[in-house]
């Protein structure tokens, strides 16, 4: 049998990002992976198969061509998260997978304040690392590096919501553990007891052939947001206090290079 991907919640999350995908061509693109993804574990399990070639995907951002509104503002977008954060969007992305893995047997759902307040904490510790220096590399270099590191855990929470993960309860909340499954309470005095005998041949469960989504959520979450939104204000406050600190560095070096006696406009050297 094929590999088919378990069902992570797959209906909801589809279901959100369609509902909030606005003009992003991305997050449209994103909702149709997944009723792919839902279709191909349908026509795997079920005696009615819905026709795969119904499963039109729009496609990648750089396989895009056009001058629409829409495909501008994404282009903008992304090449501003791949000049500012290349190396922490990459490992955001993977660090976003490795998670996912995790559900729903350790995780419930995806921790996206948990990420946030990770990036929020590492950042505060890499500002404080920072000190502007006189020459513009010293200026520039070490905090572009260093900012890769909490970028990681920003780009990770990103792709949570990207992804529809807050369609899922508890993915609004810190640490969002599988609850441990109830004991058997077997202390009943005159409970049943089973008196079958042991079987002649080996016997096993059936086991399913795809995981089908918990049945423990089957509408949207309507967990409250404070969390995510709280979190993402202190990484944005953040961010925008690094760089504005970084673009005061780079003023004083240009002004500390312009003002030094080792150095001379052109019109002086004709």
């Amino acid at each position: 049998m094929r590999h088919i991907t378990p069902d992570r919640y797959d209906e909801l999350r589809r279901e959100w990002i369609a509902e909030h995908a606005g003009i992003w061509n991305m997050q449209k693109r994103r909702a149709e992976l997944l009723n792919r993804q839902i279709r191909k574990r349908v026509r795997m399990s079920a005696a009615a198969r819905p026709n795969p070639y119904d499963d039109n995907v729009i496609h990648p951002h750089w396989a895009r061509n056009g001058s629409t509104v829409d495909i501008i503002v994404e282009r903008i977008v992304v090449g501003l998260c791949a000049l500012l954060a290349p190396v922490g969007w990459l490992a955001g992305r993977l660090l976003y997978e490795y998670l996912v893995q995790f559900i729903p047997g350790r995780l419930r759902a995806y921790p996206i304040p948990a990420l946030f307040a990770a990036a929020a904490g590492i950042g505060t510790l890499t500002a404080l690392l920072y000190s502007p220096d006189d020459s513009l590399i010293g200026t520039i270099a070490p905090p572009y590096v260093l900012a890769q590191i909490p970028a990681t855990f920003a780009a990770a929470s990103i792709y949570g919501i990207l992804n529809g993960w807050l369609a899922i309860d508890g993915s609004a909340s810190w640490w969002p553990l599988t609850p441990a499954p109830l004991p058997v309470d077997l202390t009943i005095p005159m409970g049943p007891d089973d008196l079958t005998a042991p079987p002649v041949f080996d016997t096993d469960d059936p086991h399913p052939p795809v995981d089908m989504t918990p049945l423990t959520q089957i509408t949207q979450s309507l967990q409250s947001l404070h969390l995510v939104r709280a979190t993402a204000a202190v990484c944005a406050i953040g961010t925008a206090w690094m760089i504005g600190a970084v673009g005061v560095g780079i003023k004083d070096a240009v002004e500390h290079t312009v003002s030094s006696p080792a150095w001379s406009s052109p019109s002086q050297l004709h």
